[in-house]
């Protein structure tokens, strides 16, 4: 009697913990999807066991055990170079990877039918998954595609986005690489974007990798299935990348056109059909000062800031292992930004203001 006691006494605690647990959640709780057990207790030990409790309790032991307070990290990469090998070279951070779930029970996932369809349930649906660092996409790919089923219960997904490759567009409107351009796939004009009025300018452009649809496309596969859902996709951009916007004069390494975001909009029209149930989310983070500065300018281009986190992060001019003398604490900014919807034909954006910085690949 004492034992049972003293679980029904551990269940209590746990059930209270995961529900302090959820109150810090950003997630809205999804509806669990419960399997009939059947067991046989002439062959099993007396007392409560995980499948002999009541689902409740189940479904709270498995938030205890399986939701990150943190994003749950998938992919976290950098590119590498060296003497010997100039060409881009990723480098995957499995350290990175691994702390951000070393303290969850993904034994779980692995069990029997009963308590790995639950605790999946829990797992996806309850976290923010995130993928960092270099990445091209294709791991983002991957690993969708061996979801499977688990793929309609993800709630919130972060990818970082940088720039996208470069094509040199000429006179006539066709394009081709530059040499260090890391796209797979084509260069050429998007058919989903429309051509300027007058002819066409020589200079960089934007190539949007097609693999960003095909990560809208994964995640739109189930969407007529009978679990019902509600996803948020948060690009993120990184430090000072807001498309569209030149934060700085005479800086073009963060400058990207606003083709990608255009391109994801219309992809998002396109394979969902209820606009409620997939959100696209843009995060960025800079100086504090420069957005206030910049506002009027990220808000012409179409972008509505629906939330903004004033922060504070160390600079040092001498860079990250400069003297810490000369460090200095700079108050950020966090935006977080949705596409305006556009009613008008979205026109390819036209080469990047620091083309002339550039000599083209086709001059002798």
């Amino acid at each position: 009697m004492a034992a049972i006691e003293d679980t029904a006494s551990l269940l209590h605690e746990i059930e209270l913990d995961a529900w302090k647990h959820n109150v810090a959640s950003h997630f809205k709780p999804h509806k669990i999807q419960i399997l009939p057990i059947s067991i046989d207790m002439s062959s099993r030990p007396s007392g409560p066991n995980l499948l002999t409790i009541p689902a409740e309790i189940r479904l709270r032991i498995y938030s205890f055990a399986l939701i990150s307070a943190s994003p749950v990290i998938v992919w976290s990469a950098k590119c590498r170079r060296n003497h010997y090998r100039p060409q881009r070279r990723l480098q995957s951070s499995r350290e990175k990877m691994a702390a951000s779930r070393e303290n969850l029970a993904l034994g779980l996932l692995r069990c029997c039918t009963v308590v790995g369809v639950e605790s999946a349930q829990i797992f996806y649906s309850r976290n923010t998954f995130r993928f960092e660092g270099e990445h091209e996409y294709y791991p983002v790919i991957t690993w969708l595609d061996k979801l499977d089923r688990n793929r309609d219960y993800l709630a919130k997904l972060e990818i970082t986005v940088r720039r996208p490759s470069i094509a040199w567009q000429l006179p006539d409107g066709s394009r081709h690489k530059m040499s260090q351009s890391k796209t797979r796939g084509l260069a050429s004009h998007h058919p989903y974007l429309a051509s300027p009025l007058g002819p066409y300018e020589e200079g960089e452009v934007d190539i949007v990798d097609p693999a960003v649809e095909t990560i809208i496309s994964l995640l739109a596969k189930h969407e007529h299935s009978d679990r019902q859902r509600k996803m948020t996709l948060c690009l993120d951009t990184g430090y000072y990348n807001i498309p569209g916007i030149e934060l700085f004069e005479f800086e073009d390494t963060a400058l990207f056109s606003l083709d990608l975001p255009n391109l994801v909009d219309i992809w998002q029209r396109q394979y969902f059909s209820d606009p409620e149930a997939f959100r696209i989310i843009w995060k960025t983070e800079g100086e504090l000062d420069i957005f206030r500065e910049k506002r009027h300018l990220i808000e012409g281009v179409g972008w509505n800031i629906v939330h903004a986190q004033e922060g504070e992060f160390i600079y040092n001019p001498y860079g990250a292992f400069g003297p810490p003398h000369k460090e200095e604490v700079i108050p950020s900014m966090q935006l977080w930004m949705i596409r305006n919807e556009i009613v008008s034909p979205i026109i390819a954006a036209g080469p990047s203001p620091y083309t002339h910085w550039h000599h083209s690949p086709f001059e002798d």
